[in-house]
């Protein structure tokens, strides 16, 4: 009546355990067989379970709600708030129990607090070359990549990679220890990092290995890349450059590990299976593409190897509960390395054979294979040789989606990795996109292997660079769009609508047009729906997009205000209004609140624009309502009209719309001004020949300044002795700088030129004052920056910044300094009089008796300037009239549209006229027959009698339905549209 499970050891179930070892008593026979053997054992007689001879207790809570518990807990014990479990073993560091009746066990283990960084072989002991020394030549690219980047991501880090030639090799890794904080308690002195550098494109990312269980494992902390890196790191993506390449990194690469408590989870289903172990999703990030560690749970097997067990989609129905869509199972097996880890700290290396198989249900325990479908084989692009078809293939891919979500399959059976096969199926899950390779037999008797859309019916990726030049020319600095095209060549231009666009923002030096890509903004996807792309057809003139949806036209206009096409979001904008928004387009819609930094010309009439066109759509929370402030822009518009490109400008109807529209109790001078403007220009067509409108202005009064060049100065010529008492007060203190530190310009005279400003120098200054500029001028200090620094320009330059209250004096010191600093040639006069310092005590006595050095210099420069000789050679300031504001404009008819260019607006008002007025006069000198230009101006084919190629269709002749009364009444521009398609 005592019974086990198969599970346990196969002598519990043949009886064999019962033997008595040799020299065994009685006694230990009987402890053995009753409690140290048997694990898991009911007693239908005694109607008892037990285990090793522990009773039952229900779960501890902690260990339900831990992240790797939850994880099974809806396959194992869905709907069950506690759960029974027996103790297995109990030691110093583990908890072990059993779930009774589930067949998993879970072990509780407590932190590992040895130091590793003291432990033999806790690093891989395969890497003993430091970086970046005895570096091979061919692995000069390893260098290339990491060398500016490791002291910055790992600051104080000495790597080791492998002894072996990694030339070829499509990635290399290293290793090495990084210093942890200091805590006071622990042991943990470093943590190791593991360092990935990826060949081709370079990429970068660091790891930390952390125990699991007393086993090492590694977790993904940062990537230089995430747009090619097979996990997305958590944390808010920033801008980088790894060997020039700009790319969103994510992730700290710092982090350090602390010992910490974990649970391991095993189950054993049955005696064929044994024990498995669950791997948790983190420990597989950077190793397998997110979107299959997101979709399957992972179990370790006995033999190392892995299968990922389909999280189930439940739905209900008429049937019941059930599993939405086919089921499948994954199986990783490893192809270890012949090396054998002995050192226990999990420094083994293996590749792995990804392979997903078809099933026909769910039960872990039983596998039945759908035989109807076939086994796929994942491919790993990151490791293909960088010119191969699978590398530019991903590489093409990744416009569309990160690499963590792009699925390369295989249909080859494949018995080991490095195998040649085929490339059959493309998923990207996320984008909901799927491809599957056909063989096509061309016309011409070629054969190729295309990639056919399963869900655009005929249309496959184009492989044409002409294709991708049209692509390329209508979509600007957007790079994230693959083409399509179907069998009559029709091209398609596929974009990705769940990556939420964005502009790069850089340091405010220039505007930036970058556009990055957030993936991950799980809201954003939530609102696409099902359909998480947009098709934009390419007309068959290769001239311009279609754009099938209001969505799809919103998504491109914000596209190209990112990077700047402003003349294509100011065509665009009159396509992209409606009255309510859906929650796609909504979103969407509020991108632009984020691009209202934008200072550029056209984006402030492109955002005018949009303001004019939403007036009157409504207040609801789903209507169009501009995120900006329309009275700012106006003011922004008007000061940069002159700027404003031909085909962003706005009307005269629409800006006096807009400013009707701006808020606010008063409007400024300047908008006000523009108003009386525009009004008056849009009332140009009343007048009568020869009339004129006059446009009164409000004046805005002047803030009062001094002109430095207001006129020449001759005081110097006509009253040397007019000076100021301080400039010869503190001109007796003055001393020439040494010319050595000065000559040779650098830190030396930087120094001197800042000190000489922040002291705020003027004429009367003893360092910095008359003496000193007046040397500058002359080159007796000669004050350089730059070798070919002249020093006559740094005394004009101190000159003119002198306070207004010094350079507005008809002083004698202030009139030479400006016949100085606007004559070069008269400064460095060979004859110029010098400054001769006086010493000791004659600096005073000579400035009581009017005998100072200031004085001698002026009384010498007053007899040096009136010499006939030099006299001539004086030239006075360029004197320029100061502005005054205009009151009053004088607007005429304009005979030419290049009178007034700033006015000319090139707009079509109605797509659906069948006759335009063309000026028959201009085109004269083009030499034109004037039949022709007739024809040109109505039907520009009839020349060549069209209508005997023509044959106009009734609906009814086309199949078409009857147009109802809502349809009759459509917009103009959509009937047109129609009428054009049924002429076709």
């Amino acid at each position: 009546g005592r019974y086990v499970p198969d599970t346990e050891d196969e002598k519990l179930r043949d009886g064999s355990y019962r033997k008595p070892l040799k020299g065994q008593t009685y006694e230990q026979w009987m402890l053995h067989v009753t409690t140290k053997v048997v694990g898991t054992e009911v007693n239908v007689q005694l109607s008892d379970f037990t285990l090793q001879n522990h009773k039952m207790h229900l779960l501890d809570p902690k260990i339900m709600s831990h992240p790797e518990f939850k994880l099974i807990k809806d396959t194992v014990c869905k709907d069950v708030s506690d759960i029974a479990c027996a103790e297995v073993l109990h030691t110093t560091n583990r908890y072990w129990w059993r779930l009774v009746g589930r067949r998993h066990d879970v072990q509780s283990w407590a932190p590992d607090h040895r130091n590793y960084c003291d432990i033999k072989g806790s690093i891989n002991p395969n890497l003993t070359r430091k970086f970046p020394g005895n570096l091979r030549t061919a692995e000069s690219w390893v260098a290339t990549i990491l060398n500016d980047k490791a002291p910055l991501l790992l600051p104080d880090v000495a790597l080791f990679m492998t002894p072996d030639d990694v030339s070829s090799l499509p990635y290399v890794q290293l290793a090495g220890w990084i210093e942890n904080p200091k805590v006071v308690g622990t042991k943990l002195t470093h943590s190791l990092k593991e360092v990935v550098v990826w060949q081709h494109p370079p990429v970068i990312e660091v790891y930390n290995v952390r125990e699991h269980g007393r086993r090492m494992l590694r977790v993904l902390e940062y990537t230089s890349n995430m747009s090619l890196c097979l996990h997305e790191v958590a944390g808010e993506p920033y801008p980088d450059r790894v060997s020039g390449i700009l790319s969103l990194s994510a992730g700290i690469p710092m982090t350090t590990t602390s010992p910490a408590p974990t649970l391991i989870v095993t189950r054993s289903l049955s005696s064929k299976l044994g024990t498995q172990t669950l791997i948790p999703s983190r420990f597989l990030a950077g190793v397998l593409p997110t979107a299959l560690v997101e979709k399957y749970i992972f179990w370790q097997g006995e033999d190392d190897n892995l299968i990922g067990e389909e999280m189930l989609s439940v739905v209900e129905d008429s049937k019941g509960p059930h599993s939405a869509g086919a089921l499948t199972r994954l199986k990783v097996t490893l192809v270890k390395s012949p090396d054998v880890d002995k050192t226990g700290f999990c420094n083994s290396s293996a590749d792995a054979l990804v392979q997903r198989f078809p099933v026909m249900n769910a039960s872990p325990e039983v596998e039945v294979l759908d035989v109807n479908r076939p086994v796929h084989t994942l491919l790993n692009v990151l490791a293909a040789p960088p010119s191969s078809l699978l590398k530019r293939l991903g590489m093409l891919l990744s416009r569309l989606d990160n690499l963590s979500h792009v699925l390369v399959w295989s249909e080859t059976k494949m018995r080991a990795d490095q195998h040649a096969c085929t490339i059959d199926l493309v998923e990207l899950p996320r984008v909901k996109l799927s491809f599957k390779s056909k063989r096509i037999e061309t016309i011409s008797g070629k054969v190729e292997h295309r990639l056919y859309s399963n869900d655009h019916d005929g249309l496959y990726i184009s492989t044409s660079s002409d294709a991708r030049d049209v692509a390329e020319r209508l979509f600007g600095n957007v790079a994230h769009f693959i083409v399509l095209q179907n069998a009559d060549n029709d091209l398609f231009v596929l974009v990705p609508g769940c990556a939420l666009p964005r502009r790069l923002h850089q340091d405010g030096s220039h505007l930036s047009v970058q556009i990055i890509l957030d993936r991950r903004n799980q809201e954003w996807i939530d609102n696409m729906g099902e359909i998480r792309c947009y098709l934009y057809p390419v007309h068959n003139c290769r001239a311009f997009l279609m754009t099938p949806s209001l969505a799809s036209s919103m998504y491109l206009m914000v596209l190209y205000f990112i990077t700047g096409a402003y003349q294509d979001v100011f065509r665009m904008v009159e396509s992209c209004v409606s009255e309510e928004l859906s929650a796609e387009e909504l979103q969407i819609f509020n991108q632009l609140e984020f691009l209202g930094n934008d200072n550029h010309p056209d984006a402030h009439a492109c955002r005018l624009k949009l303001s004019a066109i939403t007036v009157g759509l409504g207040l609801g929370e789903n209507s169009m309502k501009c995120p900006w402030d329309i009275r700012s822009e106006l003011i922004e518009y008007v000061r940069k009209h002159s700027f404003v490109s031909s085909a962003c400008r706005l009307s005269s109807a629409e800006e006096i719309l807009l400013l009707k529209l701006a808020k606010g109790d008063k409007l400024p001078l300047s908008l006000l001004n523009r108003k009386a403007f525009v009004t008056a220009v849009d009332n140009l067509a009343q007048l009568a020949p020869g009339d004129y409108a006059t446009v009164k202005l409000g004046v805005q009064k002047i803030a009062p300044f001094h002109n430095f060049d207001s006129g020449p100065d001759e005081t110097i010529l006509r009253d040397p002795k007019n000076t100021m008492m301080g400039s010869k007060l503190f001109g007796s203190a003055y001393s020439r700088t040494d010319q050595e530190q000065l000559a040779f310009g650098g830190q030396k005279a930087l120094e001197f030129i800042n000190s000489m400003v922040t002291s705020g120098y003027e004429i009367s200054s003893g360092s910095y004052g008359f003496p000193l500029l007046y040397d500058l001028l002359v080159g007796i200090t000669p004050l350089k920056l730059h070798p070919s620094d002249r020093t006559h320009n740094w005394g004009r330059l101190f000159v003119r910044l002198l306070p207004s209250a010094e350079f507005s004096k008809k002083k004698a010191e202030m009139s030479l300094l400006r016949i100085l600093s606007e004559n070069p040639t008269l400064a460095s006069h060979p004859h110029i009089p010098k400054l001769e310092l006086d010493s000791g005590m004659n600096k005073f006595k000579g400035m009581f008796k009017g005998n100072d050095a200031v004085s001698r210099l002026l009384a010498d420069c007053h007899d040096f300037l009136r010499k006939d000789s030099v006299r001539p050679l004086i030239r006075g300031p360029d004197v320029y009239r100061e502005c005054e504001s205009q009151s009053t404009i004088v607007l005429k008819p304009p005979e030419s549209f290049t009178r007034h260019r700033l006015w000319v607006v090139p707009r079509v008002a109605d797509y659906s006229q069948s006759e335009f007025e063309l000026d028959v006069q201009n085109c004269a000198a083009v030499n034109i027959p004037l039949s022709q230009l007739k024809a040109f101006a109505s039907r520009p084919l009839s020349p060549i009698n069209v209508d005997a190629f023509v044959r106009f269709l009734s609906r009814v002749d086309s199949r078409l339905p009857h147009v109802s009364i809502s349809q009759a009444i459509e917009p103009p521009r959509r009937t047109a549209l129609s009428r054009r398609r049924c002429n076709k």
